[in-house]
């Protein structure tokens, strides 16, 4: 197995990938692995609070590509790590991308069609065989490698009590239009509760606006990084979030199953990944069904907190350390006998 590995971006408490790679560090760091980072970007207010220098990272200095000598490279959805790949691989033992979306980067397959990426890791069955096929056509020399994700759950506090005299609810998501659901305002108008409603929209711009309209006073709307995740989870009772687009793995998902926010989002994509319908949270067809289904947890409080409870421990059982060590170090051991190109 390797003993370190080279990180082409930086970790966040924001954005899915950069967050998927805060908790993968745990990990790696778990089976003794030296973890090297290169931003590619300036390092801004939030990459000095993540800590990484105290968490025992060594932090190179952005766009530092010599600090990939001799090292195997790993860089999550990262623009700056297809942009510089030349110069990353010229010094490289190996690169692997991980592309957390479900679709391909332009960049992305131009440096495959190089032979510039040794290895594309994914986290889910359904995001590799939607890119597979294409990624083989363009150069057969493919090789992908499925990772089950850490989620470290340290990091979100699962609160049980929460004040019933309001049914609160949220959606969390970067300020992507694609992200939101033209209905989704519809649907909070039109589901019912015992008690009055309130929300938070975290994630909302005026691209956003001109998509799904206008908020209701009774909802507050933030932009991206206003509030923490875990402010927005602590005060909601359910994540109801439509969106247009298939997604992944969605961290809000793991976040708000560790928080206890019950989850009511979309049947299709990664969501099927996280939710089992009925037991840990709910999965919508249509927008009639998000109605039902956030009217249901409304009412049905003593199923809502028996589901959250079970949604958290599924979490800890299906998504821990334990359950993804092997397979990162399956991958690390395929690394080490690697001898490139």
């Amino acid at each position: 197995m390797i003993d370190e590995i080279c990180v082409i971006g930086y970790p966040s408490r924001l954005g899915g990938a950069d967050t998927e790679l805060d908790h993968q560090i745990h990990v790696w760091q778990k089976l003794g692995v030296k973890v090297h980072l290169v931003h590619t970007g300036p390092m801004d207010h939030n990459c000095h609070l993540m800590g990484m220098g105290e968490r025992g990272c060594i932090v190179h200095e952005p766009c530092d590509w010599n600090a990939c000598a001799g090292r195997h490279v790993i860089s999550y959805c990262n623009a700056g790590f297809l942009d510089n790949l030349d110069a990353i691989r010229s010094h490289a033992k190996s690169t692997t991308f991980v592309n957390c979306m479900t679709w391909l980067f332009e960049k992305e397959k131009a440096m495959h069609a190089r032979g510039m990426i040794d290895f594309f890791l994914y986290q889910t069955d359904h995001a590799m065989e939607k890119v597979s096929s294409e990624l083989r056509s363009i150069n057969d020399t493919y090789r992908p490698i499925k990772v089950r994700p850490h989620f470290h759950l340290d990091a979100f506090p699962f609160i049980e009590d929460r004040d019933e005299e309001t049914f609160r609810f949220a959606r969390l998501s970067r300020a992507d239009p694609g992200k939101f659901h033209p209905a989704q305002l519809w649907i909070y108008e039109t589901m019912v509760a015992p008690v009055l409603k309130s929300g938070i929209m975290l994630g909302v711009d005026a691209g956003v606006r001109a998509k799904i309209g206008q908020e209701p006073d009774w909802i507050r709307a933030y932009p991206p990084g206003e509030l923490t995740p875990q402010a927005v989870y602590k005060q909601s009772h359910c994540i109801i979030q439509a969106t247009e687009t298939y997604e992944n793995l969605p961290r809000v998902g793991f976040e708000a199953m560790a928080s206890g926010c019950l989850l009511i989002v979309d049947d299709r994509g990664g969501w099927r990944d996280l939710v089992q319908h009925g037991k840990t949270g709910f999965l919508c067809s249509d927008q009639r069904d998000f109605v039902y289904y956030a009217s249901r947890a409304a009412y049905e409080v003593e199923e809502r907190n028996a589901m959250i409870r079970e949604a958290r421990n599924w979490l800890a059982s299906h998504w821990s350390m334990e359950s993804t060590a092997d397979d990162w170090k399956n991958f690390f051991s395929e690394l080490a006998v690697y001898d490139g190109r």
